[in-house]
């Protein structure tokens, strides 16, 4: 399988920088503080409310506090899945740019970028540590890791349905 589509220069290139994008992403979300971070989130539970509560105004003060905590805290948890998602998704296909012709099976470098998907949200747990206001907290971990999974999977799988293609297209050039 020597000289794949995953191979070639720009493939490479262009994997290892979205990685690193993402990777920097993630690190950037992590260094703001408390406020900020809530800043964030806030704007987007609030949109997130007004469309599927048109009827939060008219509601009691206590009603809207459990609602908007609610809502904020699916917001976050989601927003570390996909984060975590696109890494898992971008490591994957990055490995597989650079190691994906020397291993003929596909599960070492799944196995891989899970790994390092995961030690990557362990560091950035541990990094929120010594943010003002923040915490790591071991959940968010398990989140982050099933984005991985989710990501590096889905990877697995383009890849895997590209390489069949590839390999039909070179039967039939035979």
């Amino acid at each position: 399988m020597t000289g794949t589509v995953w191979q070639k220069t720009w493939v490479r290139l262009l994997t290892t920088i979205l990685t690193i994008g993402i990777m920097t992403m993630i690190f950037a979300f992590s260094m703001e503080n408390a406020e900020q971070s809530d800043l964030r989130s806030g704007a987007f539970s609030r949109t997130v409310i007004s469309i599927l509560h048109p009827d939060y105004e008219q509601m009691e003060t206590v009603q809207q506090k459990e609602l908007y905590d609610s809502i904020q805290h699916a917001v976050r948890k989601t927003a570390h899945f996909t984060e975590y998602l696109l890494l898992g998704f971008m490591l994957r296909l990055c490995l597989e740019s650079w190691f994906g012709s020397r291993m003929k099976k596909l599960s070492p470098l799944a196995l891989i970028g899970f790994g390092a998907g995961t030690a990557y949200a362990c560091s950035d747990e541990m990094h929120q540590l010594a943010i003002e206001g923040r915490s790591g907290q071991w959940t968010d971990v398990l989140v982050d890791g099933s984005g991985v999974l989710a990501g590096v999977m889905l990877a697995t799988l383009l890849i895997r349905r590209m390489n069949r293609k590839d390999a039909l297209r070179k039967t039939a050039e035979a």
